[in-house]
């Protein structure tokens, strides 16, 4: 019953962003530390935005599969039962499944990788330090901003170390022109990332992912509906 109805709202969301005005991200969630390190670390993969994106790539039908098998150990027999399909078309499902996802990045950044890079870009923008932050980002790193339609944010991803450092100093100008930006490192996601607020309201919420000290993924989330669960989390 549970995956059936997962099923349902995974096509139901699928309809929904459809029209949903420019690119979409899955809300920031916090976290609490793990009892040691391998635990928070498998926490990290889990719930990384990286991989959720992924999972975003794949039809309801061969993501409920590829969940199941990989998180639970379910034999493709147990989940035909679990969705009302074969065995057989479980399997197929999961052989597509792993197709789609090839080459794709399954694990996330270390949390003490993140913080580190977000030291330093916070840092470089700080000082409006454009070189600094064209070297910070790996040629071909994407920024991915959430505004929901609501609030202004890229319509579309931005590619490229050179443009996506210029926009970010765009944007730092303009918030500290509008008010004064006070910002908070917090568990998010598994990992870590930076919560922004202006004269105390919340403004936006900041993850990114990287590899070998440059960043590849910068996530800016913008949409009000989708922070109003970390308000409390913010001073």
């Amino acid at each position: 019953m549970v995956t059936n109805l997962a099923l349902d709202r995974l096509r139901q969301q699928q309809r929904q962003r459809r029209a949903y005005p420019g690119p979409w991200l899955p809300d920031p969630l916090p976290t609490t530390q793990a009892a040691d390190a391998e635990a928070l670390a498998e926490l990290a993969d889990e719930l990384s935005l990286g991989f959720v994106l992924m999972l975003e790539r794949l039809p309801p039908a061969e993501r409920v599969v590829f969940v199941v098998r990989e998180g639970f150990d379910y034999s493709f027999g147990e989940i035909g039962e679990l969705i009302g399909v074969s065995g057989a078309a479980c399997r197929q499902r999961y052989r597509r499944a792993r197709a789609n996802l090839r080459g794709e990045k399954r694990f996330a950044t270390p949390p003490a990788e993140q913080r580190d890079l977000l030291d330093k870009l916070l840092l470089a923008v700080a000082e409006e330090d454009l070189g600094a932050l064209v070297r910070m980002f790996s040629e071909d790193a994407v920024l991915i901003a959430d505004g929901g339609g609501i609030v202004r944010a890229a319509i579309r991803p931005v590619t490229g170390a050179q443009r996506i450092a210029r926009v970010i100093v765009h944007l730092a100008r303009n918030a500290r022109a509008e008010a004064e930006i006070a910002y908070e490192v917090i568990e998010l996601n598994g990992g870590v990332g930076i919560l922004l607020s202006q004269d105390g309201a919340l403004h936006s919420c900041v993850q990114l992912e990287g590899a070998d000290g440059v960043v590849t993924r910068l996530y800016i989330f913008r949409n009000p509906r989708e922070l109003e669960h970390l308000r409390g989390q913010a001073g």
